[in-house]
């Protein structure tokens, strides 16, 4: 009767030892593929920021030219 009381009670330690050690492990997985994500998103931020300042000027040139066949219509 001792032993069953045993065996119930380390099943019920390697539950919770399994529950702890997979909390963790998740926590752990999820700040990984987070900051792999965060990375992934500001590289495209930046590679857009870029694209942006270097099609910002040949959009004013077209803008600027528009006015000018706007007023001189």
């Amino acid at each position: 009767m001792l032993s069953l009381i045993l065996v119930i009670a380390c099943m019920i330690g390697l539950f919770k030892l399994t529950g702890f050690v997979l909390h963790i492990v998740g926590r752990l997985f999820g700040v990984i593929l987070g900051v792999i994500g965060w990375i992934i998103l500001a590289g495209l931020a930046v590679t857009l920021f870029g694209a942006a300042m270097a099609v910002l000027p040949v959009i004013l040139v077209v803008g600027v030219i528009a006015l000018i066949v706007a007023v001189a219509a």
